[in-house]
């Protein structure tokens, strides 16, 4: 991590919403790729993005090493993308009392990547998917990605192994 990221760090938590501004420009791309890919929705993504940066700014006093924001900044996406894809995916499966069943929401705003790698990575297990898009789509190491998840570092690289055994069996 650079200095001058140190720097906008220790400046945001000490209450520079500005620097907390610069530090979301410098990650707001890498974030709301990763959300469209967790929750399938550009719409989703920004609410996820959205709601994730809020709770970083609110809490970002908390955060102890200023070297350790990504990685915090991003643990707190993966929480919000699993809120929202588990809300959405909720939402779609509810029955009214008529006895009819909901539709799914026309997702005119889906995320353009081909339709075989997005039902590939529904085919995968949540934990498996979200360690797949941690270190293809943000370029996360095992040791990174078991520190935003709360995992051991070798489960990481074995989950990482057989889901992308699983991808390309599937692709």
């Amino acid at each position: 991590m650079s200095a001058h990221i140190n720097e906008l760090v220790t400046l945001a938590k000490s209450g520079d919403a500005e620097a907390f501004g610069e530090l979301y420009e410098l990650y707001y791309k890498e974030m709301y790729y990763y959300a469209c890919c967790v929750t399938g929705s550009e719409e989703l993504a920004q609410d996820a993005v959205s709601e994730a940066v809020l709770a970083a700014f609110k809490q970002i006093g908390s955060l102890k090493k200023a070297e350790a924001f990504k990685g915090w900044l991003f643990k707190i996406l993966c929480a919000s993308c699993k809120r929202h894809y588990t809300e959405n995916r909720q939402k779609r499966t509810l029955v009214y009392l008529d006895g009819e069943q909901s539709e799914e929401p026309a997702e005119s705003n889906d995320l353009d990547i081909s339709v075989d790698l997005k039902q590939a990575l529904a085919k995968l297990g949540e934990d498996e998917r979200e360690i797949v898009l941690l270190s293809v789509v943000s370029n996360y190491r095992s040791h990174e990605i078991a520190e935003i998840l709360g995992i051991n570092s070798a489960t990481v690289r074995s989950k990482l192994r057989r889901a992308l055994k699983k991808l390309k069996a599937l692709l």
